[in-house]
């Protein structure tokens, strides 16, 4: 499932962006680290606004983050929900189905799923390309068909746009304009629908460009994958991938104002490529993953489990891996173990998820947010990137003029925040750096990102945050 070709990073012609500026576009790049810079660790910074007035999005829940899974092709099981939630022990808040663009509604499935306790998503693929969409009868019928069935549904449409092997890829501006007539569609039809536009998690470069914007985009999601080999191709090694890294990319870009969606997440246990069995990678990946979201990214509110042994695709193309967990009694105890928290104990969603669209966040309670993967320890002193400052912070920075970078000639920016009617205004310098992405090209080497960084104890305290080091937490509270 994994074809990439390039992976996330940092600013390219813009160097220091206000929030109001457009997105700024990305590239990949290998480069060295610094000799001084500590690798080891993994940093998170921890931000606490004093008050959060970003909204809660439709369907989103109130605490904790859904269960779901796909469970369709899972022939040990006899495709069923209720014994999925038997095995597993979990009682699955949703499950998804794929449809193709032209399909009818699925009303008799989206039935069963209301059955087993849980609220329906729907993969809505246009596999013929995105001439097909059009506001005519078809689109129309099924956004009805949706509002008909009476329940909350969470609309996939045209997910992993990003990769050139679906059938919409490639013309990011006429994919947006078919999202958006999508969007507009189902907001008249179906209001009981959440729309939720998903990437696959590599190749990062060209998620941005497919991005319809905040007004059209509920939930942002991604699709994340832990396998032995990419590609079948035993000289493109991937056992050493940590998942978590293949979720920062989006987490740390749209969580600030969007709720965050594993569309779908697979762990292998075996692999075509060599033949071999491995319970214990996948049991690994799925301890690793499940067991993080809670405290490091807890702006993931739904993660769905791709309970598919894929080897027996109807797709040739795609039998090389297993990542079904019913099967495997190890698996399915790490599983258990795995999503034992409470974390994961949101109800299915209900009609009154849908309504609060709109409505201002409770400022009486204090939500944080995360970020990681775009930091550097050097000397001593820990760098994020500065699109931490800029879209997690709010703050703007601005280059200063030509010739005022100091006598020692390094690369300074102006940092401001507003507070109340006061303007806090800081000068710092920034330090150019490259660090490992968390996965390799297909050549085997290691794919970096090259960030622009500041250090973030010392600007924030200067700009009157509170901070503290907890561990290999970095808090920040207004």
């Amino acid at each position: 499932m994994y074809l990439r070709i390039g992976q996330l990073l940092l600013l390219s012609a813009v160097l220091f962006l206000s929030p109001s500026l457009p997105v700024p576009k990305y590239e990949s790049v290998l480069a060295a680290p610094d000799a001084n810079d500590s690798p080891e660790k993994q940093w998170t910074l921890r931000y606490t606004p004093s008050e959060d007035r970003v909204s809660r999005a439709k369907l989103e829940p109130e605490t904790g983050a859904y269960l779901g899974a796909y469970v369709l092709q899972d022939d040990f099981i006899g495709q069923s929900m209720d014994r999925f939630n038997e095995c597993t022990g979990r009682t699955h808040a949703s499950f998804f189905k794929y449809v193709g663009y032209g399909k009818p509604f699925p009303v008799q499935w989206v039935r069963d799923v209301v059955k087993a306790g849980a609220f329906p998503h729907i993969a809505w693929e246009p596999n013929e390309g995105l001439d097909k969409v059009k506001d005519e009868d078809y689109l129309r019928r099924f956004a009805r068909q949706a509002k008909a069935s009476g329940v909350p549904i969470l609309l996939r449409f045209a997910s992993e746009m990003n990769g050139n092997w679906t059938a919409y890829s490639g013309n990011p501006e006429l994919y947006k304009e078919k999202w958006r007539l999508v969007h507009d569609v189902f907001e008249q039809e179906a209001p009981n629908t959440a729309m939720l536009w998903s990437v696959l998690a590599m190749p990062e470069k060209p998620m941005a460009d497919y991005y319809p914007g905040d007004d059209y985009v509920d939930w942002v999601g991604v699709n994340i994958y832990s396998v032995r080999y990419h590609n079948g191709d035993r000289n493109y090694a991937a056992h050493q991938e940590d998942p978590l890294d293949l979720l920062n990319a989006v987490y740390n870009r749209y969580s600030r104002t969007k709720p965050i969606a594993v569309s779908e997440f697979g762990a292998s246990h075996y692999s075509a490529t060599d033949g071999k069995t491995d319970v214990a990678f996948a049991a690994a990946k799925l301890k690793r993953f499940y067991g993080s979201l809670e405290q490091l990214y807890p702006r993931v509110k739904a993660v769905y489990y791709f309970d598919v042994n894929n080897t027996t695709a109807f797709n040739p193309a795609r039998r090389v891996n297993d990542y079904s967990i019913t099967g495997q009694q190890a698996l399915l105890d790490t599983y258990k173990e795995a999503t034992a928290s409470d974390y994961y104990g949101a109800r299915a969603a209900s009609a009154s998820d849908i309504a609060v669209k709109g409505n201002h966040g409770d400022t009486r309670r204090r939500k944080s947010y995360t970020f990681r993967g775009k930091l550097f320890e050097s000397n001593g002193v820990v760098y994020a990137d500065k699109s931490f400052f800029i879209d997690y912070l709010g703050l703007r920075l601005s280059r200063l003029p030509q010739g005022n970078n100091g006598s020692d000639g390094k690369e300074r920016v102006r940092i401001e925040r507003k507070k109340g009617h006061e303007t806090i205004a800081v000068t710092t310098e920034v330090i150019r750096r490259s660090v490992e992405a968390g996965y390799n090209n297909s050549q085997g080497a290691a794919i970096r990102r090259k960030l622009q960084a500041i250090a973030v104890l010392e600007t924030v305290r200067a700009l009157g945050y509170e901070a503290a080091v907890v561990d290999t937490d970095i808090r920040i509270e207004e």
